[in-house]
């Protein structure tokens, strides 16, 4: 974490051992990353010294890829054979599953936009 009004004056901390890939950060406060085989919940608590800390608050055994933009209240997890839709609580930031669909396009990613009017689907080579 670093200072916004000093940059020098940071601070580093080991969030977890896994290798971390994607990651979106969602109401400024959880941050949602891709791992290996596993989709990973971070958020900031404070300890007893008061500092501010990345803590693990929740694991999605699911192996995909992820996909969040700022204005929707929902993630995707896209996987080889389903895309799964959680809604993040703004309270608990808890992820709670909304809908699952098949991919029957067997794409790689898909994207909606903030109004959830459009989406954009692609599958690599």
């Amino acid at each position: 974490m670093v200072n916004a009004d000093n940059a020098e004056d940071y601070t580093f901390e080991r969030m977890t051992d896994m290798d971390l890939g994607q990651m979106y950060l969602v109401y400024n406060d959880a941050l949602i990353a891709r791992s290996s085989s596993d989709i990973l919940f971070f958020k900031i608590v404070k300890d007893e010294d008061g500092r501010r800390l990345w803590k693990q608050y929740c694991i999605l055994e699911v192996r995909g890829f992820i996909y969040y933009i700022k204005g929707n209240v929902r993630i995707q997890v896209t996987t080889d054979e389903k895309i799964f839709f959680y809604l993040i609580d703004k309270e608990t930031f808890m992820p709670i599953l909304e809908n699952v669909m098949f991919n029957f396009m067997s794409c790689n990613q898909m994207m909606f936009g903030s109004r959830v009017r459009y989406c954009v689907t692609y599958k690599t080579n």
